[in-house]
């Protein structure tokens, strides 16, 4: 798994790539199959500051992009929360290919059956 990490309007100290890498490498516990992750960390100069530090994160994996975005007074804490939204998209994403095969197993036996008879 290749994990890019870029910033915008501030500069990426060694703590924060460190952070970030230590929780998006969480990510592959939960799903095998990503090849690639890019996080955007930026500091945009609006006038409310609650919103200014804003991570973007992007998970390609299995033929599909997962995308989140979350924005807080905090980089830290932006960063935990964007984890938590991809953490529960990659969740969806896992259960729906289950679904799907066994919904394509389940297809294939009474195929299967029908065809013995």
């Amino acid at each position: 798994m290749q994990i890019n990490i870029q910033g915008k309007g501030l500069e990426l100290t060694d703590s924060l790539k460190e952070y970030a890498q230590k929780k998006l490498a969480k990510i592959e516990h939960f799903f095998h199959n990503i090849q690639q992750i890019d996080i955007e960390l930026e500091v945009n100069k609006i006038k409310e500051e609650t919103q200014r530090q804003i991570a973007k994160v992007s998970v390609f994996a299995s033929g599909t992009v997962l995308h989140a975005t979350e924005a807080t007074d905090n980089m830290y804490a932006s960063i935990d929360l964007i984890i938590d939204k991809i953490d529960q998209q990659i969740k969806k994403f896992k259960d729906k290919l289950i679904h799907e095969k066994r919904r394509e197993m389940a297809k294939a036996k009474h195929e299967i059956s029908t065809s013995e008879e």
